[in-house]
């Protein structure tokens, strides 16, 4: 079995990285599966060999090579014993599956057991009861290849980079990763400076470590180390030590300004230093909160900041919002400082969301300013209203610590609890005095041939527009439209609505249609999407790409009625998900995947508003909405069932729920639970022939030329190739001229920077780049 792994998460420099991927080669499904025997490692060309003793002090690594076992070394014969656990002395922990580092060896040599030569033989085998730790095309996992497929990385593919990479993979592997990917472009020149570290990063690294750094310097370099120290950063190493040049450092004059800028610019690289700051903050300093230089400073900021939400409990929205734009004014600057860069103030991070909530709600309710009919409410939504929904997921997800996230909660209750329940009464009102006229039943989907219809449960309007911009920017065209949900806006009855064969099913005594006399069940709709000649897809498969097909992807409803606001902290990896469903389905030959759902939700911190409506009028209840007995009548709000006109369903008034302590809810009529996404996606319009012909400078201003140019292309300079925030250039990306030529003006601060030149295309994916210098 072979293994790809990408580095987790959690990884902090590219030898943390390296050692994960590894390690998570060996993992293995617990309920159906053994553990793998052993983790093959082939490396023909050698490259990771330098790694292996630092490698050792991570993992469970033996080496083929000469018999040495006080190194964990020896031939193939010795390290099949090892595997076997038959040699005591060397046997891995039993909890542990040893990894078998193979220089030298390809993964073409060890292929087949009669084949493989003969000193191999006695490791072949293993790759049956193991598995290989090589790339998804089998062959060896190169520096190269794992900074690029493992990472993410941009690496040069010259000659120069690619030695280089060898020559500086012990420098590299201490660096961050969140240094690696913000120099953008791995290039020689940055990786032959982690050969020759500047001055600045080697006092940085002794203030991290004096100790640590002293014990590695020889005399002739610890002598030029104070030389240098106390040339140009006044103080001596030996006679001073490191206390009075951390609070020089804190107050960044002179030289010290440049060696702050390169700590702030990844203080994960020196990870003491934050105590050493601590413990150098004089008793009485002149006020310093704007510099963010000492960790106390920020603590207090967000102490200070925490109260002042946690106040907000009881407050009106009208006063929230205005409390909350001071707050800004305070507090917005310190997402900029180092300690924002370190997780250390949240609240100043969510503080971002909040205050574009508070914007955004100065727009009042939805449809309000725009005469008041049911289009305008969903043109109002369409445009301003998602936007709201997504700033108070993306502040909720910035929070962990228990005391955050009650401040936050009373926050965001202030903010958007009275929109949220105003919106929702808005179109309720339309609903009760239009019916409907006010609530359009959409037309169930057809499907072309080459077609795939992806569901995904809860996928709200808001999410769906994430994932189109996150689409779009790995080269797929999406295009978002919308449709209401049928009522009730609950899964049972709005997601049948959504399939191809929706005019085959009949009403029921529940909540669900029925097909064929059943009740509409998860294998019910199965069978008769079957029926219809439309494939079934499971979780993996890919299925015949000139037909039609149904799959599903998600789990966005299930974690939000278990987990409340929490869901907002798992919004990313859902949207991750589909989108590599999406882009699997179409590398595999779908013409399009049109993304559907069932119904968007509501969402409070602390739980939605308690309705009554008594159990006696009703056959079945959910949170926000209730089948009515026949002979029920009630003043709450009343519509008919999709699937039978005769049958009444009962709504929630506003944002109120019929059961109480509900934070996650849907059912009831609602912008958030009725506007639902429909997104078509596919393959962009191929680019490949765009080429950059030439990039001059004139002072400032960047002078591109493109061969093979097509409309809708814009060209930027960035210090990230795909990420647009990173743009150089003032006021961002411009259109390429008819005749293939764009002038692109830097911002002077960036001067002499290294950059990266990238066309993008009007989906705004990457179509083509390369490397510069700003300035030239």
């Amino acid at each position: 079995m072979t293994t790809q792994t990408a580095a987790p998460a959690r990884a902090a420099t590219f030898l943390d990285a390296l050692a994960a991927a590894v390690r998570d080669a060996a993992t293995y499904n617990k309920q159906d599966q053994t553990p793998p025997a052993a983790v093959l490692w082939p490396d023909k060309e050698r490259q990771w060999e330098p790694l292996v003793p630092r490698l050792r002090e991570h993992l469970p690594l033996y080496v083929l090579g000469p018999y040495r076992p006080d190194a964990r070394s020896g031939p193939a014969i010795w390290l099949r014993c090892v595997t076997e656990r038959s040699l005591l002395d060397a046997a891995p922990m039993a909890n542990e599956i040893p990894v078998i580092y193979l220089p030298g060896v390809s993964r073409q040599d060890v292929r087949a057991v009669e084949s493989c030569p003969r000193e191999l033989q006695p490791l072949a085998e293993l790759q049956y009861r193991g598995t290989l730790w090589t790339q998804k095309n089998a062959r060896d996992w190169t520096i190269a290849a794992f900074l690029q497929a493992g990472l993410g990385l941009n690496v040069a593919a010259d000659t120069a980079t690619r030695d280089a990479l060898q020559t500086a993979l012990l420098q590299l592997a201490d660096q961050p990763l969140e240094r690696l990917r913000r120099e953008g472009f791995i290039r020689a020149p940055f990786l032959n400076g982690l050969l020759h570290p500047d001055e600045v990063g080697t006092l940085l690294r002794w203030l991290n470590d004096p100790d640590g750094f002293r014990s590695q310097c020889d005399a002739a370099g610890w002598a030029a180390f104070r030389a240098v120290s106390q040339a140009k950063y006044d103080v001596d190493p030996d006679s001073d030590g490191p206390a009075p040049a951390v609070r020089r450092l804190a107050e960044r004059q002179g030289n010290w300004d440049l060696a702050w800028q390169r700590f702030a610019e990844a203080p994960a690289a020196y990870p003491a230093l934050p105590d050493r700051l601590r413990q150098a903050r004089p008793a009485k300093v002149s006020p310093l909160f704007d510099a963010g230089a000492y960790p106390q400073d920020n603590e207090a900021a967000e102490t200070e900041l925490r109260t002042a939400l946690a106040a907000l409990a009881n407050a009106t929205q009208a006063d929230a919002v205005a409390r909350i734009k001071a707050l800004e004014e305070v507090h917005g600057v310190r997402r900029d400082f180092v300690w924002a860069k370190l997780g250390q103030a949240p609240l100043a991070q969510a503080l971002a969301s909040l205050a574009e909530l508070a914007r955004l709600l100065a727009g009042g309710v939805l449809g309000q300013a725009m005469n008041a009919t049911p289009q305008a409410l969903v043109d109002d939504y369409l445009d301003r209203g998602w936007r709201i929904d997504a700033a108070v997921l993306r502040s909720l997800a910035c929070v962990e610590q228990h005391k955050d996230v009650t401040a936050l909660h009373a926050a965001v209750r202030a903010l958007y609890g009275e929109w949220l329940d105003n919106a929702a009464r808005l179109m309720q009102d339309h609903v009760r005095a239009s019916g409907d006229a006010a609530y359009a039943r959409t037309a169930s989907p057809s499907l072309l041939p080459g077609t795939c219809l992806l569901f995904s449960d809860g996928l709200r309007y808001d999410l769906a527009r994430a994932l189109a911009e996150q689409l779009a920017q790995h080269g797929l065209a999406a295009d978002l439209d919308w449709r209401m949900t049928a009522l009730p806006s609950i899964t049972a009855t709005a997601k049948p609505a959504v399939t191809p064969i929706a005019n085959h099913l009949g009403s029921g005594p529940g909540l669900e249609p029925t097909y064929g006399g059943s009740k509409v069940t998860v294998q019910v709709l199965r069978r008769a999407l079957t029926d219809a000649g439309h494939q079934v897809l499971g979780e993996t498969d890919l299925g015949e790409p000139s037909g039609t097909a149904w799959t599903e992807r998600g789990e966005i409803d299930a974690y939000g009625h278990q987990h409340g606001w929490q869901i907002a902290q798992q919004i990313e990896r859902e949207l991750r998900s589909l989108r590599e469903r999406i882009a699997a389905l179409l590398d595999h030959g779908w013409q399009r995947v049109v993304v559907v759902t069932d119904h968007g939700w509501l969402l409070l911190p602390g739980g939605l508003p308690k309705s009554e409506l008594p159990e006696y009028l009703t056959e079945t209840r959910k949170g926000r909405c209730a089948r009515l007995k026949p002979v029920s009548t009630t003043s709450e709000l009343t519509h008919a069932w999709r699937w039978d006109p005769n049958v009444l369903f009962a709504f929630a008034p506003g944002s109120a729920c019929f059961e109480a302590g509900r934070e996650y809810e849907h059912g009831g009529i609602s912008p958030q639970e009725c506007i639902t996404p429909v997104l078509r996606i596919s393959r962009a319009a191929a680019a490949s022939a765009v080429t950059i012909h030439d990039v001059s400078w004139r002072r400032l201003v960047c002078r591109v030329s493109l061969a093979g140019a097509v409309p809708g292309l814009s060209a930027d300079l960035r210090t990230r190739t795909a990420d647009p925030a990173s743009s150089l250039v003032f006021g961002g990306a411009k259109p390429v001229g008819s005749d293939g030529a764009v002038s692109l003006p830097a911002l002077d601060e960036y001067e002499q920077a290294a950059a990266i030149v990238v066309v993008v295309n009007a989906s705004g994916a990457v179509v083509t780049y390369t490397s510069t210098t700003v300035g030239g």
